[in-house]
């Protein structure tokens, strides 16, 4: 299976994130690393999202995937430049037919800012607890 944005699927090295993904399974994948599933993650390493290269991060709810924050590493940018970021944020989701905010039965796609990181990234929220 293979990233499908407009599903919610979110391939990063082998390991699926979808609507329903549980701590649990996360537990078993190679990016566990003893988190605790009510604090904002970390995923450690770069990687590969199709021909872009992301930062990201994962937040549970209730043992269920909340939200996924994704930040494209592919062009250093400057604090003064961000707003380069999430133009090309917005570029990624054009690509795959989707708008800077996107609504699903599943969930949300947008490209937007973070007020209290000071960023922009694409953030994925899925209906945690419905599933």
């Amino acid at each position: 299976m293979k990233t499908d944005l407009k599903k919610g699927i979110i391939e990063i090295n082998g390991e699926i994130f979808k609507p329903g993904y549980t701590f649990e399974e996360f537990k078993k994948s190679v990016f566990y690393k003893d988190q605790d599933e009510t604090r904002f993650i970390m995923l450690e390493d770069e990687f590969r999202i199709g021909e872009n290269k992301f930062r990201g991060s994962l937040v549970f709810h209730n043992k269920v995937l909340y939200m996924i924050s994704l930040c494209c590493v592919d062009i250093e940018i400057s604090f003064s430049d961000m707003i380069k970021r999430k133009k090309t944020h917005d570029d990624i989701l054009k690509k795959h037919g989707l708008e800077p905010e996107t609504v699903f039965d599943w969930g949300i796609i947008e490209s937007g800012y973070d007020n209290k990181g000071g960023f922009f990234d694409i953030i994925i929220v899925y209906n945690a607890g419905r599933y």
